[in-house]
């Protein structure tokens, strides 16, 4: 059976030969048809992870799409898999028979093994937890990256008016915001910051929000700490509110999910996505590793 294997940390997997799984009970087995890449798995397998990585040697991946011995094509995430037990990125699995979350028949599998743990990240800090109206000016920081191109595309779907912020302008003018900024740039009056970069980029733009901005924190690209301002924090009565998915419940988790998949299948929300066979995983996992903006997806 074909996968693929990381045999040492900070080394790219490989493809392997694996044994055929076998279901224990309260266990289904699924076919594997997309693997999608994410800098999580690029910290696990570089050994970096706070929360370490299965036991080596071991097939990465924490998210994945492929179809059940009935033919639905279902949604893999959780249980551990590509943080502590070994991933999905193998011809088949044997998962809790509760794991899989089935998906409308017509989706594309590669795109729905993309839009699981980065589209979420995008998606939910934007319509549930800012709960961006037409009324709001967003700022998305990081927008050239795969979550905030995501955040990017949810406001203005909401009707907002979206300033996209990175630090290159060039990588910045396709994705569908009103307005492009530098990080050292950014326009005044933001009614709501989507953060994907923490660090001293969203100390110095909060310096340029509006009173009551809610602010909603999805990652610390630029770095662990932020030197925030209490003239600005204090001062503006920000309104500074945390995302995890791994915080979501099931329910919650699958809901979002099948709304983000809803859009994108509609075409209201795109995701791009840059995709790579079995054979190909080693390159595919570098160009995860140098942070591209499209979702890298590797399809067995």
């Amino acid at each position: 059976m074909r996968g693929a294997l990381i045999r040492e940390l900070k080394s790219p997997p490989q493809p392997a030969e694996l044994d055929k799984p076998q279901a224990g009970a309260g266990e289904t087995l699924v076919t594997v048809e997309a693997v999608a890449l994410n800098p999580l798995d690029i910290a696990v397998g570089s050994g970096v992870f706070y929360g370490g990585h299965p036991p080596l040697p071991y097939p990465p991946g924490c998210e994945a799409a492929g179809r059940m011995e009935n033919g639905a094509l279902v949604y893999l995430f959780g249980d551990g898999r590509g943080i502590a037990k070994p991933g999905f990125m193998t011809e088949r699995i044997a998962v809790p028979a509760d794991l899989p979350l089935e998906l409308p028949g017509d989706a594309d599998p590669a795109t729905a093994a993309a839009i699981g743990i980065a589209g979420l990240a995008g998606w939910i800090p934007v319509a549930w937890k800012a709960k961006v109206t037409p009324e709001d000016r967003v700022l998305v920081l990081g927008a050239s990256g795969a979550v905030g191109r995501v955040a990017v595309q949810a406001a203005k779907l909401l009707g907002a008016h979206v300033t996209a912020a990175g630090r290159d302008p060039a990588e910045l003018q396709d994705v569908g915001a009103d307005e492009i900024a530098t990080l050292d740039e950014i326009p005044d009056g933001f009614t709501v910051c989507i953060d994907p970069v923490w660090g001293e980029p969203l100390a110095k733009a909060l310096q340029h929000a509006a009173p009551h901005t809610r602010v909603v924190h999805v990652g610390q690209s630029a770095g662990p700490e932020a030197p925030l301002r209490s003239a600005d924090v204090r001062g503006k009565e920000l309104t500074i509110q945390g995302h995890s998915n791994f915080a979501l419940s099931r329910d919650d988790r699958d809901r979002a999910y099948l709304e983000l998949l809803d859009h994108v299948s509609a075409g209201r929300i795109v995701v791009e996505t840059e995709r790579h066979p079995l054979e190909d995983v080693a390159t595919a996992w570098e160009h995860q590793r140098s942070g591209p903006g499209k979702k890298i997806v590797v399809e067995l």
